[in-house]
C-alpha cells in the first residue's frame, strides 16, 4: 500500500493522466463508424467525381466505409448547413470550397460562414473553369455574345448552377456591359439537358465536368478562367485576354467539418486525405479530369480561404455588385 506521502506526490501526475486518457481514447477510436462525405451538387459533377475517387481511397486508410451523400440546392447552402449543424465528431465531412469563399461577397449574411461554422480539414484539388455555349448557338466566340447582347439585351441566357457562378455571371455583365439572363439550376445535369435542348445558351462549369461534352461537340468552349490558357484547350482564350479583368481565380475544393470537431479527428482526416492525394492512381485520375492535386494542412487551407474571401469582396465592391439577402 502506498504511504500517504507517496500518494500525495503521485496524485497530480495521476490526475493529469486521467484527463489525457479520454483524448487518447478518442483519437484511437476515430473513426468508429462509416463516414458521410457531403457533396453540395447533384451526382455527375466535378465535386461528386472528386469525392468518390478520394472517398474510396480514404476508406482504406481509415478502416471505415466513406459514403458520398449528395445534398444539392440553394447554391450549396443546404449541404453546407447539413454539415455545419451536424454532430461535430468527424464522421460527417463537407466537400467545399469556392461557394463558401464567395458567400461573403454575395450575401449580407452568408448562409454558412466558413470560419464561424466549419473547420478546415485540407484542400484536395485545384479546378479549371470554362465558359461554354450550346452546340447550335449562333455566335462563334465571346465577342459575338457581347455583340448580340448589346443589340438586344436579355436575348442571351446563362445557366447558373452554383453561388460562385452567380458571382461570375454578375461580374461578366458588369464588365462586358451586357444583360445576360441568369437561369438558375440545381445542378449541372439539368443545365446540360437544357443546353443540349437549345433552351439555354451559356454555362460556366469545371473543365472536369465539361470535357466529355466539349470532346463530343455537345458544348463549345468560348473562354477559360485563370491567368493562362489550359493545356487541354490551347485554342481557347482567357477572359482576361478578351478584356474582362479580375477572372484569374483558381477555384478549388477541399474538405471541412463542423467547427467543434476534435483536433485529433481533423488531423486523422487530413492525413487520410493527403495520403489519398499522394497515390499515383489518384493523381493520374485527377489529371485525366483536368484537375491538379493540392494537399495542404488545415491551417494553410483556412489561410487560403480567408485571403480569397477578402479578395472576392474587394472585386465585388469594385464591380459594383450589391450584396443580397440570403
Amino acid at each position: 500500500m502506498l504511504s500517504r506521502r507517496r500518494a500525495l506526490i503521485l496524485a497530480p501526475g495521476l490526475m493529469a493522466m486521467a484527463h489525457t486518457l479520454p483524448a487518447f481514447a478518442a483519437e484511437a477510436s476515430f473513426p468508429s463508424q462509416p463516414l458521410k462525405l457531403v457533396v453540395v451538387y447533384q451526382p455527375g459533377g466535378a465535386n461528386d467525381i472528386i469525392a468518390r475517387v478520394l472517398g474510396d481511397r480514404m476508406a482504406i486508410t481509415l478502416g471505415q466505409p466513406v459514403v458520398v451523400l449528395n445534398k444539392p440546392g440553394a447554391s450549396g447552402a443546404i449541404g453546407a448547413q447539413f454539415v455545419a449543424t451536424g454532430a461535430a465528431d468527424g464522421h460527417t465531412v463537407l466537400m467545399g470550397g469556392m461557394p463558401l469563399v464567395v458567400a461573403r461577397a454575395m450575401y449580407q449574411v452568408p448562409p454558412v460562414d466558413f470560419e464561424k461554422s466549419l473547420a478546415p480539414v485540407g484542400k484536395a484539388v485545384n479546378l479549371s473553369l470554362v465558359l461554354v455555349a450550346r452546340r447550335n448557338f449562333a455566335g462563334k466566340d465571346f465577342a459575338d455574345v457581347v455583340a448580340q447582347e448589346r443589340k438586344k439585351p436579355g436575348s442571351v441566357s446563362m445557366a447558373v448552377t452554383a453561388s460562385t457562378y452567380e458571382f461570375y455571371h454578375a461580374r461578366i455583365n458588369k464588365l462586358a456591359r451586357t444583360d445576360i439572363l441568369k437561369v438558375p439550376y440545381a445542378g449541372v445535369p439539368a443545365a446540360m439537358q437544357d443546353l443540349n435542348g437549345d433552351r439555354v445558351d451559356l454555362l460556366i462549369d469545371t473543365l472536369a465536368a465539361q470535357k466529355p461534352f466539349i470532346d463530343s461537340g455537345a458544348s463549345r468552349p468560348l473562354a477559360v478562367f485563370g491567368d493562362h490558357r489550359l493545356p487541354d484547350l490551347p485554342q481557347v482564350p482567357t477572359l482576361t485576354e478578351l478584356g474582362l479583368t479580375g477572372f484569374n481565380d483558381q477555384p478549388y475544393v477541399g474538405m471541412l467539418v463542423p467547427r467543434a470537431t476534435p483536433p485529433a479527428a481533423i488531423q486523422r482526416l487530413n492525413a487520410a486525405l493527403n495520403g489519398a492525394l499522394a497515390r499515383d492512381e489518384v493523381k493520374t485520375r485527377m489529371r485525366q479530369l483536368g484537375l491538379e492535386v493540392a494537399p495542404t494542412t488545415p491551417q494553410a487551407f483556412l489561410d487560403e480561404m480567408r485571403a480569397d474571401s477578402a479578395r472576392f469582396e474587394e472585386v465585388g465592391r469594385a464591380a459594383g455588385i450589391e450584396k443580397q439577402q440570403p
